[in-house]
């Protein structure tokens, strides 16, 4: 790859996660503000423990975040004012770790969610997640490898489940409440680790124990709602995440393997 098409693509990754912060920024904030007393069931002056606990995420997440990207926007804000290079791939972690924090509160839902703008923030970090792939393909590094961990992050990111109030019977709510922030809690980050490799080296890891929480997590929000709702959109995601992994993860890592 020539230098004018590295240049290139370093600066579409920038765009991609920054266009990916600024949009769920904007509607993350507009959700705190504007659902305090609005949102019937979700809003905060509801009364309803599951409200507070998912604007406290959702403050402490655009917290986290802020202050993660503004470290991140002030560094690239010196490099171009010295007219130096910013190489993305050198400050990956950080750029992975910024949006892990602020998608915790992508995945608290409130009472001015709109589902729309934070699928258009998330279709901007795929986009860099592409060309990531895009990149690594034309650079020489394994396509397999590439191509595979792209679908297996999607796939990925789109099983975990976003955090709702549940009406059912009360036996079981508590039940429900601890399987969906279970498994945002320890998906978000997961997903973080496979995105932080992924951005840095072109490949993800493929261990076992991250599609096996995912499986177990995942598929207990959908189980323990199935009375009240199916969740059809994370029930899809998971199975093709798990039907992906053994059709196509389990070859990566072995490929992993030989190469170390």
């Amino acid at each position: 790859m020539t230098e004018k098409k590295k240049s290139i693509t370093n600066a579409l990754k920038i765009i991609g996660f920054s266009l990916y912060f600024l949009i769920l920024f904007v509607e993350r904030l507009l959700a705190v503000i504007l659902s305090v007393h609005r949102g019937d069931a979700y809003a905060l002056t509801s009364g309803n423990l599951f409200n507070f606990m998912a604007y406290s995420v959702t403050a402490l997440s655009l917290a986290a975040g802020t202050f993660l990207f503004v470290r991140i926007f002030i560094g690239l804000g010196r490099a171009l004012s010295a007219k130096e290079t910013y190489l993305f791939d050198d400050h990956a972690r950080e750029w992975a770790l910024a949006s892990v924090a602020l998608l915790f509160g992508g995945m608290m839902h409130t009472g001015f969610t709109l589902a729309g703008v934070q699928f258009a923030a998330y279709g901007f970090l795929i986009a860099a997640m592409i060309v990531r792939c895009v990149e690594g393909c034309f650079s020489g590094e394994d396509k397999y490898l590439s191509v595979v961990s792209l679908i297996y992050l999607v796939l990925f990111s789109m099983s975990i489940p976003v955090c709702y109030i549940s009406f059912m019977n009360m036996s079981l709510r508590g039940f429900f409440f601890a399987a969906e922030y279970a498994a945002v809690f320890f998906l978000v980050p997961s997903f973080g680790i496979l995105l932080s490799r992924f951005m840095r080296s072109g490949r993800t890891s493929f261990a076992f124990c991250v599609p096996i929480a995912m499986f177990l997590l995942s598929g207990a929000t959908v189980a323990l709602q199935w009375q009240e709702k199916i969740n059809w959109f994370v029930l899809i995601f998971t199975a093709a995440t798990a039907v992906f992994y053994l059709a196509f993860g389990l070859v990566a890592r072995r490929k992993i393997k030989k190469e170390a």
